[in-house]
C-alpha cells in the first residue's frame, strides 16, 4: 500500500492548499470589497476562516483523491486477509458515478446547511462534525468497496442491515481527519476498515 498512500498524501495535499486558497479568496473578494471600512478587519478575520472552513470541507476532498487509488488499496487488503475471493466482476461505472454525484451534492449542501451552526454554536462544533462526516464517509467507502461485487439494489439492502457499523466506522474516521497528520492517512484507513466490515456482513446474510 505504500506507493497508493504516498500518491494520495501527495495529493491531498495539493487539494487541501488549493481548497484554502479557494476559501481564502472568496472571503477576501465577496466579503473584504464590500466594505472598505470593514475589509481590513474582515481580511484578518479570514485569517482564521480560511484555514476553519478548509477544515470543515477537507473530508471530502481527500475521500475523492484517495477514491482514485481506491482499487489498488481494496485489492491490497483482500489479497492480505481474504485471498479465497473471487475476482470482481468489471466496474459498474453507471452505479459508481451516480454514488459519487448523490454523495457530492449531499455532502456539500449539508456543510452549507450546517456552517451556521458551526459559527453560532461554537462549543457543538466538534459533534457536528463529526455526526455530518461520519455518515457521509461512512456511505462513501461504503459504496466504494460494496459496488465493486454487489449491484445497486444488492448494495442498498446490506446497507440497511450493516448502517450502523458503518456509520461508527465512518464516525472514528471523522475524529481521524480532525488530528493533525492522521487526516492525512484517515481516507485510507477508511477504505480498509470497510473492507472488513463488507466482508463481516456479506459473510452473515451470504454464508
Amino acid at each position: 500500500m505504500r506507493t497508493p498512500l504516498l500518491l494520495a498524501i501527495a495529493w491531498t495535499l495539493v487539494g487541501f492548499a488549493v481548497l484554502w486558497g479557494v476559501v481564502g479568496w472568496n472571503l477576501d473578494h465577496w466579503l473584504a470589497h464590500e466594505n472598505a471600512y470593514l475589509g481590513w478587519t474582515i481580511r484578518v478575520l479570514g485569517m482564521f476562516a480560511a484555514p476553519y472552513l478548509t477544515m470543515l470541507l477537507f473530508p471530502i476532498i481527500a475521500t475523492m483523491v484517495v477514491g482514485l487509488y481506491s482499487e489498488r488499496l481494496i485489492l491490497t487488503v483482500e489479497h492480505r486477509f481474504y485471498p479465497a475471493l473471487a475476482v470482481p466482476p468489471a466496474s459498474r461505472w453507471g452505479d459508481q458515478i451516480r454514488s459519487i454525484a448523490r454523495l457530492l451534492a449531499i455532502s456539500s449542501l449539508a456543510t452549507i446547511l450546517a456552517l451556521p451552526f458551526y459559527l453560532v454554536f461554537p462549543g457543538a462544533n466538534l459533534v457536528l462534525f463529526l455526526a455530518l462526516n461520519g455518515y457521509v464517509l461512512a456511505r462513501s467507502y461504503f459504496d466504494l468497496v460494496t459496488l465493486r461485487r454487489m449491484d445497486w439494489a444488492g448494495s442498498r439492502r446490506l446497507w440497511t442491515q450493516s448502517r450502523v457499523a458503518f456509520i461508527l466506522s465512518g464516525i472514528v474516521i471523522a475524529a481521524l481527519f480532525s488530528l493533525p497528520i492522521l487526516n492525512i492517512v484517515a481516507p485510507v484507513v477508511g477504505i480498509a476498515a470497510a473492507v472488513h466490515l463488507l466482508e463481516r456482513y456479506r459473510a452473515m446474510v451470504m454464508p
